[in-house]
């Protein structure tokens, strides 16, 4: 029977047994044995190997044990010489052994293993058995297949290391013959081992042969929940056949397929998180993606999905239906049968490059029409259509535009007035009594107030900020204006942020009380939809300094285009048709970002009142915020009109979000793609590597700090760049310290801490994704060089 023991001697055990793979030869020997005569050592390594190289690992007893891996704590020298000279290897040795005592004590019996350098390397990394985090039935590859190094992924070095996540039925899926090779290897190794949950170091080489050159069993696994892990295949088999029956024709919406991101369009993971609670997914399904986001759109002239939700949820992970979002992006005018070649040229570009899934608006759909539309933007994005079939969508976007900006940007500026009505109903809330019913009869109100006067209005002015930087866009590639006048433009801006940093600075000089300054924004919380984050107001702490406010503000003048530039972009403009000059353009840009982040502000107290009278009314039939978390609002809400007939209000709700809580913990273990295109990309999930969408043209070195949103004390943050998740207002708090720098692991290039980046002129790489952002928390220091689009970890 087999038994984990030293790294050495598990590999002996099994190279006389394995087929699919190689084990190097190696040579072992004791503390003991080194202490005892070092010379004899030395003599008989270098008869033991006949190569210019080797690589001297640790081998402690119980260092790759079931209790305990101990991975990392011992040193290995890689890359020792073997020549007449004893000394680079004694030194390594040495070396090694030292780790040893630094860590629990030197022991005699300790071995010391060293194997050869193996050269043609095509790629390396590590091979986990299971998921490290949940032991859901995955095979975790983490690799490099780019530097030619052994140990970029051990050691964490450089942005070359990739992730595959491999159902573990399903390997058959995989396409790629180095892939295939190594899991029927790490199978073989399983089966010879009678161990399933394993941690396997590999290096391949050019001909695809695998070496081996260490196996671990995973002593995390005894913190896994098995029950959920059994549950991982049903619920992605669901997916599966969800996914399938989308990849057809559906009514109502042009295109022949479609594609699945969580980050297109409205952005779900960026606003509610990779594995969202139900109640914050539905109050996002309630208050914009069920119907909102579609009306919106109606009204600004783009083609009606009114009533189409454009969010599903696979597994309880959120993505963006894609190809209702393309459908939403067409004018309205437009014929079915153009409708379908643009729906389904642009789900094919996103399908060839799917490293454009946080950019769908800039960089695949064509969503308005932009002085540099023949030069530029049809050239790219339209260069599968006919001459007339591009002038006539031309003429559709033209049309659209237009009325967008027409009669003295009637519509943005009606959108804007609409939202200042959310604060009569809000008002009223003292009104409401303690009566159960009585609460969720106004939070009913409430909600339905934020989507007519808020989100809906929201969804307008937030596409008209698109609007506003496509057109930016456009100038910068016309050479009408510079790339960093548009920054200054876009610094220039004034919003809401301006205001919370002025009133700030007067709180914590003393003018402002700190009842007003809460009146005005303890709503704010970090994760917008999420009853579990605390508000401004909840928190024992305010943000408690602003040094350097001034100094990151220093730039912010008055933007005035110079009589060249006002000449130039008036005659990009002159043949468009939109009936703006340069200053109608920018008053309309200028007025449609700051509008956007206004707005923004003005739903978020709303929303963040109907959360407080969710927990309020939880409270008074016995639910804590947890409870109410894992609840779908509707649920809430039928209480108000419904009384179960065999058990409590509170044992009934209790039951369902016990069985939501068991579902979301599911969701937490399942691994699914940024981008789902075919069925079997739920069994074969590469990470994508993302593209940072960085702001500014500045460089900065500096420490890390990393946020979580729930923090109770704050860190210090002068001159350290920030990571944060995916940042919403709730953490405008952060740009009252001097920080150097913000990077974001979801957002896209138009999201509210873009905007408020530029608006201070602050270095930043929004959208950056999972393994970079992963890898930027085990970085202590990192080189943001927004200029050449360049993240260096140090």
């Amino acid at each position: 029977m087999f038994s984990f023991c030293t790294k050495a001697n598990t590999l002996d055990q099994l190279r006389c047994h394995i087929h699919r793979c190689v084990i190097p030869d190696n040579h072992v020997f004791t503390v003991e044995q080194w202490h005892s005569d070092s010379a004899a050592v030395l003599d008989a390594v270098r008869d033991a190997f006949h190569c210019p190289a080797v690589i001297v690992r640790s081998s402690a007893r119980g260092e790759d044990s079931v209790e305990s891996s101990m991975a990392g704590m011992f040193d290995s020298v890689p890359d020792v010489p073997l020549s007449s000279e004893d000394e680079a290897l004694s030194r390594a040795v040495e070396s090694v052994i030292a780790s040893y005592a630094k860590v629990r004590g030197e022991n005699p019996e300790d071995q010391i293993l060293i194997q050869p350098m193996l050269q043609d390397i095509d790629m390396a990394g590590v091979v986990f058995t299971q998921d490290l985090n949940s032991g859901a039935p995955y095979y975790i590859i983490n690799y490099d297949d780019s530097s030619g190094r052994f140990d970029s992924v051990t050691a964490g070095n450089g942005d070359i290391n990739r992730t595959l996540a491999v159902r573990r039925d399903f390997v058959s899926s995989v396409t790629s013959s180095r892939f295939r090779k190594l899991l029927a290897a790490v199978d073989e190794i399983e089966s010879l081992t009678g161990c399933d949950c394993l941690d396997i170091e590999f290096i391949v080489s050019s001909d695809e042969t695998v070496h081996v050159v260490q196996i671990r069993p995973m002593a995390v696994s005894r913190n896994w929940n098995r029950s959920v892990t059994r549950r991982v295949n049903d619920v992605l088999e669901g997916v599966k056949a969800f996914v399938k029956d989308r990849m057809r024709p559906v009514f109502g919406a042009a295109g022949s397929r479609s594609v699945f991101g969580i980050m297109p369009d409205w952005n779900p993971v960026e606003m509610l998180g990779a594995a969202p609670r139900r109640l914050a997914v539905s109050l996002y399904e309630h208050l914009i993606t069920d119907s909102v986001w579609a009306e919106a759109r109606a009204e600004m002239g783009y083609r009606d999905m009114s009533n189409r939700p454009l969010m599903v949820g696979l597994g309880g992970r959120q993505y963006i239906d894609v190809r209702e979002s393309f459908n939403s992006f067409l004018p309205a005018e437009v014929r079915p049968e153009l409708a379908e070649t643009l729906v389904s040229l642009w789900l094919d570009r996103l399908v060839a490059h799917p490293e454009l899934h946080d950019k769908v608006e800039f960089e695949v759909a064509v969503t308005v029409h932009t002085p540099d539309f023949r030069t530029h933007v049809a050239p790219r994005l339209l260069a599968g259509l006919s001459p007339d079939r591009l002038d006539e969508f031309e003429d559709a976007l033209k049309q659209l535009t237009r009325q967008i900006l027409d009669d003295d940007f009637g519509l943005l500026r009606a959108n804007l007035d609409r939202v200042e009505r959310l604060d009569k109903l809000n008002g009223d809330r003292e009104r409401v009594g303690d009566g159960a019913v009585s609460r969720l009869l106004f939070i009913r109100m409430l909600l339905e107030d934020c989507r007519i006067n808020g989100t809906r209005p929201f969804s307008i002015v937030a596409r008209c900020a698109f609007i506003a930087e496509s057109m930016l866009r456009s100038l910068i590639n016309l050479k009408a204006l510079r790339p960093e006048r548009a920054q200054e433009f876009r610094s220039s801006i004034r919003t809401v942020l301006s205001d919370f940093l002025d009133d700030l600075a007067l709180l914590q000089d003393g003018v402002l009380p700190r009842k007003e300054f809460l009146k005005r924004y303890g709503h704010l919380r970090p994760s917008s939809y999420d009853i579990l984050s605390l508000r401004y107001d909840q928190r024992p702490l305010l943000p408690s300094s602003h040094d350097g406010r001034e100094e990151l503000r220093s730039c912010r003048e008055e933007f005035v285009p110079t009589p060249e530039e006002r000449m130039r972009i008036d005659a990009a403009l002159a043949g468009t048709g939109y009936g703006v000059d340069a200053e109608g353009l920018f008053r309309f840009m200028r007025e449609a970002i700051a509008g956007r982040e206004y707005v923004k502000f003005k739903f978020s107290r709303h929303l963040s009142s109907c959360i407080e009278l969710i927990a309020a009314w939880g409270e008074g039939v016995g639910l804590t915020r947890e409870e109410l978390a894992h609840l779908d609002i509707r649920d809430i809400l039928a209480c108000a009109s419904h009384v179960p007939c065999d058990e409590t209000i509170e044992s009934s709700l209790r039951d369902i979000a016990a069985r939501n809580a068991s579902e979301f913990r599911v969701t937490q273990a399942l691994r699914l793609p940024y981008l789902i295109v075919e069925p079997s990309d739920v069994d074969v999930v590469p990470l994508l590597k993302s593209r940072p969408n960085f702001v500014t043209t500045k460089a900065v070195q500096a420490p890390l700090v990393h946020l979580r949103g729930d923090e109770l004390k704050i860190p210090e943050l002068k001159d350290k760049i920030v990571l944060v998740e995916g940042a919403d207002p709730g953490f405008d708090w952060i740009f009252s310290h001097r920080i150097a720098g913000l990077v974001t692991k979801y957002g896209g290039a138009n999201s509210h801490m873009a905007i408020r980046c530029a608006e201070l002129d602050l270095p930043a790489a929004i959208g950056c994704g999972e393994q970079l952002f992963a890898k930027f928390l085990g970085a202590s220091e990192i080189r943001l060089d927004c200029a050449s689009e360049h993240i260096l970890t140090l």
